[in-house]
Parts: C-alpha cells; sequence; structure tokens
C-alpha cells in the first residue's frame, strides 16, 4: 500500500432493512453495509416497511443511525394486496404477454416506492458507487438503469418463475459489476443473461462466530425433549416446507423414530396437527442459536436458495445439514465441504437420510466438523470484508482504473 485508501460514497439499495429483519438478502446487505462503513462513506438507502408481503409502513421516514450506517428511510405509496399480486403474477407466468404486462407486475409487486427511485434519479452524483440487493424488486428494477455506470448488482439469483420474464434480460446486463453467493449462482446467471462481459466476483457474506450458544436453555424454554431436527426460515411452500413435513411425519409414522420436526420462522402455510411437529415462529438470534447447537441435524428443504445462511450458521455451530438436493446452491455447499447428506434423489430418500444421521453419532460430528472448517475457509467477515473492498476499489474507484 502507497497510503490510505481512498473512502467511497457508497450508497447500499434495498427493500427492506433492519436488524429486525431475517430475510437472507436483507440480512445481508445490512450486515455487508455495516463491515464496510468502516472504510468508506455508506448510507442505505430503503424504504418504511418490514413486512415483504404487503410492505406495509412500519418504520418512520427520513434518515436515522442503525449500528453506524446511516439509513434513509421512503414510505411506499400503498401496501400490497397479496392475493391480487399472486392471480396477477400466475396469470403472467401462464399466459403470453405484452412488456407492459410485466411492466404492471413490477408495480403491482412493490413496493410501490417512487420517493426513494426519484432520490436516486436527482442525487446520482452524491455517490462513487450503488450497490443494489437482489433483482427482484421495485427499487432495483427501476433505480438500478438509472446509476448503471455506476451500480453493481447483487442478484441473489436463482432459478424460479419471475427470472423468466423478459424485463429482467437487460438489468443484469447493463450494472458496472455484478457480486455473487456461490459459484452456482454466477454459472445460472451467465447461462440465463449472457453476464460473462461484465467484472464479476463470488463472494458471498460472512457467518458470526457463536461461543454462546446453550442447546439445554433452548430445552427447558420450549419443552423440547429427545433427538429433533431443525428448520430455520419462513415456514411457506415456495421453501419446500410442506414436502418437508410431509415427508417427516411419513417417516416417522412408519419408522417410530423418536424424533421431533421444530420449525423456527413466521407461519405462513396451514401446519397439520402432530405432536410431532413443532413451529415455534419467529426466535431472536440466541433461540436460534441454541437451536442449532442441540439439533441432530439442520434441515434445508428450499429448492430455490441463492446463498442459505442458515447452513453455514449450523456448520459453524459443528451442526451437520440434511439438504434437498433439488437446489444447486444447497448440492453445491455439501459437495464441496463434505459436511452433510442429501436427499430427494429417490422416493423416501428423506426418511433414509434422516436415519442415518439419528443412528449415527461419530458420522454427525464428523460432518458437523467438516461444516466447521468449511466456514472458517470461506465465510468469515474479515475474509468477505477485504474481498468486498477489493471489488468495490476496482469498480468504483476511478483514481485506481
Amino acid at each position: 500500500m502507497n497510503g490510505p485508501e481512498r473512502r467511497l460514497r457508497l450508497a447500499f439499495v434495498v427493500q427492506r432493512y433492519g436488524p429486525e429483519i431475517d430475510g437472507g438478502a436483507e440480512y445481508e446487505c445490512r450486515r455487508v453495509a455495516e463491515v464496510l462503513a468502516p472504510h468508506h462513506d455508506v448510507e442505505v438507502l430503503t424504504t418504511c416497511a418490514r413486512d415483504y408481503l404487503t410492505w406495509r409502513n412500519v418504520y418512520p421516514p427520513g434518515v436515522e443511525t442503525v449500528n453506524g450506517v446511516r439509513v434513509r428511510r421512503f414510505p411506499v405509496n400503498r401496501p400490497r394486496r397479496v392475493r391480487a399480486f399472486g392471480r396477477y403474477a400466475d396469470w403472467l407466468y401462464a399466459t403470453p404477454h405484452t412488456f407492459f404486462d410485466e411492466a404492471e407486475w413490477v408495480r403491482r409487486q412493490g413496493p410501490l416506492c417512487p420517493a426513494l427511485v426519484e432520490w436516486i434519479r436527482a442525487h446520482v452524483d452524491d455517490h462513487d458507487g450503488f450497490l443494489f440487493y437482489t433483482y427482484l424488486y421495485l427499487p432495483t428494477t427501476l433505480g438500478l438503469p438509472l446509476v448503471a455506470h455506476k451500480a453493481v448488482l447483487v442478484p441473489t439469483a436463482h432459478d424460479e418463475r419471475p427470472i423468466y420474464l423478459d424485463l429482467f434480460r437487460s438489468l443484469f446486463r447493463i450494472p458496472r459489476g455484478l457480486i455473487f453467493q456461490v459459484e452456482e449462482e454466477r454459472a445460472f446467471v451467465e447461462k440465463r443473461f449472457c453476464t460473462t462481459h461484465l467484472p464479476s466476483a463470488v463472494i458471498g457474506a460472512g457467518i458470526d462466530p457463536v461461543t454462546d450458544a446453550d442447546a439445554a436453555r433452548f430445552r427447558r424454554q420450549h419443552g423440547v425433549q429427545g433427538p429433533y431436527f431443525l428448520y430455520i426460515g419462513r415456514v411457506d411452500v415456495e421453501k419446500g416446507c410442506r414436502a418437508l413435513v410431509e415427508a417427516f411425519v411419513e417417516w416417522r409414522d412408519r419408522a417410530a423414530e423418536p424424533a421431533t420436526l421444530v420449525l423456527m420462522g413466521t407461519v405462513a402455510l396451514k401446519l397439520p396437527r402432530h405432536p410431532v411437529v413443532r413451529a415455534l415462529g419467529f426466535r431472536p438470534d440466541r433461540e436460534k442459536h441454541d437451536a442449532i447447537a442441540g439439533a441432530t441435524a439442520l434441515v434445508m428443504p428450499s429448492p430455490h436458495e441463492s446463498f442459505s445462511f442458515v447452513i453455514l450458521e449450523a456448520w459453524s455451530q459443528g451442526t451437520p445439514v440434511l439438504a434437498t438436493a433439488r437446489s444447486p446452491v444447497l448440492r453445491g455447499h455439501v459437495e464441496r465441504s463434505g459436511a452433510g447428506l442429501l436427499y430427494d434423489r429417490t422416493p423416501g430418500d428423506f426418511g433414509v437420510s434422516a436415519g442415518t444421521l439419528l443412528g449415527d453419532e461419530t458420522l454427525r460430528k464428523t460432518l458437523g466438523e467438516r461444516g466447521r472448517a468449511y466456514v472458517e475457509a470461506r465465510y468469515r467477515w474479515p475474509g468477505i470484508t477485504r474481498q468486498y473492498l477489493d471489488f468495490v476499489k476496482q469498480v468504483f474507484d476511478r483514481g485506481t482504473a
């Protein structure tokens, strides 16, 4: 180094922002903003919404400081009509349609926050670079084209229905650079959008070490006895939770194994009333870490993942993972780390894999230690921060061009 690095003025654009928000892209945006703030002048541009389903305004508009980061919030004009949007989206995905139909999808998808987009338009020159988190929502689809020459897109993309809409073809090809979570995401985006001409990096996000997890505390607090498999995240159909619950109940009823399925996260589907299924709702981080510490394995059933913080958090604590093979990202993590088992390769696969983990303590410990080593080598914040700093410098610092 020939001297201190130039401080850049960076704007992070994301649809929701706050310590209470547990979504993967929103969490990643917040943590990256926090670790870059000591090195650059960081401001977050976001909405007043907390709930991604309705976009109802909860946070007050204006500027505040959150964990040392300046956050500028704009109100959402109107909440999303969840069922009406779902019907419109289903029609759009299944029916030949026009570009204007897709534009209407963007409007209904939201969050409808024109003040945020207009602020980006009016303050292009106030920042050296903009980092947009997720490709999917209106602040990115309308905001990024206004500053494409100084924008990095962190798409958190995976194989899902919206990504095949034509409106995203240009969005992925116009930013200054792309940051991906894993190798599988970059391969998918490059194949779908032909983005090899853009600077890109596979970085992901860091996992914080956990030193005070207490499995016994979790068991006492929630009355959980015996071995349990743990799912953490939104409990909904799109995350594969209905199939997970059905497979778990079928396995337990057939094999009579002494195990419980614990679901930790906001519940968005109707669950069966069965004694082996426990839904705890959204819980704070301490309870999450306590639950991971005592689990036979963390179960990840989502076929649509772009990164999966939670399996890395489990491995960070030495807990093995049981993941669906239908997700290229989860399959890639498991195969690279050697720290878990995959299911969904054949019928009845879940029960076989769950039974194997339940009955073999040595295997569980071996897988858990491999997972811990994988996280230490790839996903601790000092290394992630350095990769972000290097890429931001490469893309935005004109003095180094």
